[in-house]
């Protein structure tokens, strides 16, 4: 396949990217509203359905990885789909907050098999030399979820309920799938009878025998860590030192996600820019120095600009970070490899939430913002130069194979 609106299956499988994303924002944002306002859920409660909703990534993660290396990765894309739809099904029927939060357990399990799926699938359907831009393109297409999602939730909730919205999810899951079929399909070769232990634990040696693996795997969690603190500094920003309503919270989300939306499609444009080694340790300095801008000021136009830039620098990252991650595991263990940065990133990301309170408690809005942002700085300057030197010298070693092969 090519990565291109002129391959036909290709551009199934964005337009199913972005449909399916939508459907998840929407339904994410639903089942919070529908546990506060159908079940008169207490904050202790929502915080629980919301564990359960993410928890799963964080624990289970890694073992699903393995399905993933076993199965391939559009079986296991499509069974991720068929369980995420049963899923919001169920929460449309949930008579329970109990119920609720089962089935919301159930679909963080689907999301966490979905992960790690939908990354090992772009090596699988396209070549080596267009897998920059194929990652770009679907998830720039995923974008589209973070813009227009809270829209169709708002939509759906409007004209029908909140159970609207969990069947707007189950039916873009569907659109998931029939996108996916025609897709080639390619079960990778593996030693029969391998105890499933034995398959996590090669995950795990394969990551630790690549220093550069780890130091993806290091930044990955940096910036996660980085991403779930500013949950919380983003309002309290918006409240404290804008003195915006709530609102004005939403519309820089609304801002970030076009700057990572523009940023995916426009990636393929100049992709031997973004193939270089040092690219990957820029982009996450970029990233911490984005949202210092962002809420470094008190003029809103200028947060606007922050916010714009740290979804691009967010977008360059993801792209960039995954292609590397491709290109230096064997396709055979990229459901593994991609479940274990998965995992960290979820772990990291729950640290963030749980530091951004205590740090934004002692040193104030914007001082806490800052001294939060600089994780991912320090750890992209310290990680970047070392980083580049073992990719440089692995694009050296495929080119050397190149040629012998040739």
């Amino acid at each position: 396949m090519r990565p291109s609106l002129r391959d036909r299956r290709f551009a199934a499988l964005l337009v199913a990217e972005a449909v399916n994303s939508i459907g998840s924002w929407a339904s994410a944002i639903a089942l919070w509203g529908f546990a506060a306002y159908r079940f008169d859920a207490s904050p202790g409660q929502i915080s629980l359905l919301i564990i359960c909703w993410s928890v799963p990534s964080a624990v289970f993660s890694p073992f699903l990885g393995v399905l993933v290396d076993r199965l391939g990765a559009r079986r296991a894309l499509i069974a991720a789909y068929v369980v995420g739809a049963g899923a919001a099904l169920g929460l449309a029927a949930a008579g329970s907050l109990a119920t609720l939060g089962v089935l919301a357990l159930v679909s963080g399990c689907a999301t966490a098999l979905a992960g790690p799926a939908s990354g090992a699938l772009p090596p699988q359907i396209v070549e080596p030399e267009a897998l920059l831009s194929a990652n770009s393109l679907l998830a720039g297409a995923s974008e589209f979820g973070q813009v227009l999602g809270p829209l169709v939730a708002s939509a759906a909730l409007a004209l029908s309920g909140f159970r609207a919205a969990f069947l707007v999810d189950a039916a873009t899951f569907a659109v998931g799938v029939v996108a996916l079929l025609p897709l080639p399909s390619r079960r990778l070769a593996r030693e029969a009878g391998t105890p499933w232990l034995r398959e996590l634990a090669e995950g795990f040696r394969i990551v630790g025998r690549s220093s550069a693996l780890a130091l993806i795997l290091l930044i990955g969690a940096a910036v996660s860590f980085a991403s779930g603190a500013f949950l919380v500094v983003e309002p309290l920003y918006a409240r404290h030192v804008l003195d915006r309503p709530a609102s004005q919270f939403a519309l820089f989300e609304a801002a970030a996600g076009i700057g990572s939306l523009l940023a995916g499609f426009a990636i393929p444009w100049s992709r031997r820019v973004f193939e270089r080694s040092w690219v990957l340790g820029l982009a996450v300095v970029a990233y911490g120095l984005a949202a210092c801008l962002f809420v470094g000021t008190t003029w809103v136009p200028v947060a606007y600009l922050g916010a714009f830039l740290w979804g691009v620098s967010g977008m360059v990252l993801w792209v960039v970070k995954l292609t590397a991650t491709q290109r230096l595991a064997a396709v055979e263990a990229h459901g593994r490899v991609l479940s274990l940065n998965g995992a960290a990133a979820s772990i990291a990301e729950v640290v963030g939430l749980a530091a951004a309170g205590a740090v934004i408690a002692a040193l104030g809005v914007q001082p806490g913002a800052f001294a939060l942002a600089a994780v991912p700085i320090v750890v992209g300057l310290v990680t970047g130069p070392a980083l580049a030197a073992r990719l440089r010298s692995t694009q050296r070693a495929a080119s050397r194979a190149e040629v012998a092969s040739r």
